[in-house]
């Protein structure tokens, strides 16, 4: 409930003398944030604070704006390709909350982790902190010699070799205002560092949403490649006994939603792209955690309205699983990135890191 009366009161649909003094208390504090940002890296650029290389080739996936562009999928994504270039890789993760150990298999660690873990079972995750550190285990315990920076677009420490930045579409530049007055996790003039542009959620954007994103980027940094993604439906896996559906058994089925994504209004718009009738849509905040209470009082009300399943995304099935329950039919929708326009500037980009010597 806090989240949604923040982003209310950024969008301006709340009104009244409250918000507007919150509004303008949440505007004041992004200078605080910038000052602080706009010197840590004149730090790195004078070399008072210095980036560390390693010996292996590192390619940074991030973005500009707070929750759901897309990024981890990205990453599945990336991971996938290297793996087809037969690199030994492995993803360097913050973890959302930062763990401080550089575990693989830590238990102290975010759904999207989770998510990555069960997807691409051959690529060790690490959860911590000092990427650098991380980093450095994974060349020691498996020889890797591909590491995929998450979210390091703001990580300076850790030299890369490529910058990837992915846009969402649905909310480009985050009302072009700094956290806490915006969504903005630095200025648009950053963008400048960034090698490559992914612009996500393409098919839920119209054409001139996408077009003004292109002459934007373009404005700010016209050397770095831009192409356009989407997130396409794959399957769908029951939770009680891991039977798999296809995306299309959804339609004219009564769904009852629930997730707590960064973005879940497009996860809401893909259930609806596949026929479903959505008849209940509950969100919580990002990355929440489920209670047991939470889940049997969506489980109840999604038998009172008549719903043939509760549908989540796989960020929530990993922390539902783990509750062993039964008496519900919930399913998980899972979600891949696709390239539909610019995927040879993508290969192009990569594999140019990828010959390097």
């Amino acid at each position: 409930m806090i989240k949604e009366y923040y982003l209310s009161i950024l969008s301006g649909q709340k009104r009244g003398f409250i918000a507007s003094l919150l509004k303008s208390t949440l505007t004041a504090l992004t200078y605080p944030y910038s000052a602080v940002l706009n010197t840590r890296n004149i730090l790195y650029e004078i070399g008072i604070f210095r980036s560390i290389r390693l010996p292996v080739k590192v390619i940074s996936i991030g973005n500009i704006t707070t929750g759901g562009t897309g990024k981890t999928p990205f990453v599945e994504f990336m991971a996938r390709y290297l793996l087809e270039k037969n690199k030994k890789v492995a993803i360097l993760s913050r973890g959302y909350g930062g763990s401080n150990s550089s575990q693989e298999n830590s238990d102290n660690t975010n759904d999207e982790c989770l998510v990555l873990r069960e997807n691409i079972k051959d690529v060790p995750v690490f959860v911590d902190k000092d990427r650098v550190s991380s980093g450095e285990k994974a060349i020691s315990d498996y020889g890797v010699d591909c590491l995929i920076l998450d979210d390091g677009f703001q990580h300076l420490r850790l030299r890369r070799d490529l910058d990837i930045v992915v846009i969402d579409s649905l909310n480009p530049f985050g009302g072009q205002n700094l956290i806490p007055g915006g969504s903005l996790r630095e200025p648009l003039k950053n963008l400048v560092r960034a090698d490559l542009f992914i612009i996500s959620h393409c098919n839920q954007s119209s054409e001139q949403t996408i077009e003004s994103i292109y002459t934007k980027l373009n404005h700010i940094n016209p050397h770095a490649p831009v192409c356009e993604s989407v997130h396409s439906p794959v399957h769908i896996e029951n939770m009680t006994d891991g039977s798999i559906l296809e995306p299309g058994w959804l339609k004219e089925k009564r769904i009852y939603g629930l997730s707590a994504i960064g973005n879940p209004e497009s996860f809401a718009s893909t259930l609806k792209g596949l026929g479903a009738d959505l008849t209940r849509h509950r969100v919580f905040c990002d990355h929440h955690a489920y209670t047991r209470g939470e889940i049997d009082d969506v489980a109840s009300e999604a038998k009172t309205l008549g719903a043939d399943a509760i549908v989540v995304t796989q960020k929530d099935i990993v922390k539902i699983r783990k509750m062993n329950i039964k008496d519900a039919n919930i399913l998980s929708l899972k979600i891949e990135i696709q390239i539909t326009k610019g995927i040879g500037l993508y290969e192009e980009a990569v594999n140019k890191v990828l010959n390097m010597e």
